[in-house]
């Protein structure tokens, strides 16, 4: 039998980022990224109206318990060299350690690397806190840097699946798996 999901709060370090859990006071900070219409060209949702609506939407997020059988992990993902928040990190983890992981960064830090070391530092927490057993990832498969993101982590296609729409065009998803390290 399985131990019970137990929230570890933790700011998670890695060459250049903290991953902070994300609090409220994050919002302000974050806004700008965002509101970005960029950062909403794969995901299904639009950019927050004001910073009010954005507090909501953390506030919404932040209970690590929100759902049973569930444990929500967020991070926002801080720069150390000036304090910028670059982006977000969000993980579903299900009581059959299965965790779903979504990196976010902000389209003016894209293409820095900062994705790729935020998701690295989720993960192994994943693998120490957590005794996760394997980490998911899904995207809309025109999702290209997405899928390079997945890849270089040493993530494997395990599937494509068709999804509806997004934005009105037919949406096709993959889902990439990454088992737990055998030590």
């Amino acid at each position: 039998m399985k131990a019970p999901l137990l929230y570890v709060a933790a700011t998670l370090h890695a060459a250049r980022l903290d991953l902070e859990p994300l609090a409220i006071d994050h919002a302000a900070r974050m806004f700008d990224g965002f509101a970005d219409e960029r950062l909403y060209a794969w995901v299904d949702a639009a950019p927050p109206a004001d910073l009010s609506e954005l507090v909501t939407r953390f506030a919404g997020v932040m209970n690590p318990y929100a759902r049973p059988g569930e444990l929500w992990l967020n991070w926002a993902v801080v720069r150390r060299e000036d304090a910028a928040a670059v982006g977000v990190v969000e993980v579903t983890l299900r009581e059959d350690r299965i965790a779903y992981l979504a990196c976010y960064v902000f389209p003016r830090y894209a293409r820095a690397g900062y994705g790729r070391e935020a998701s690295a530092a989720a993960i192994t927490q994943l693998w120490r806190a957590y005794d996760a057993q394997e980490v998911r990832i899904e995207m809309d498969y025109r999702n290209v840097p997405a899928r390079c993101l997945a890849e270089s982590l040493g993530f494997v296609r395990r599937r494509h699946m068709k999804r509806g729409t997004l934005r009105g065009l037919p949406a096709v998803g993959y889902g990439y798996r990454l088992p737990r390290p055998v030590s």
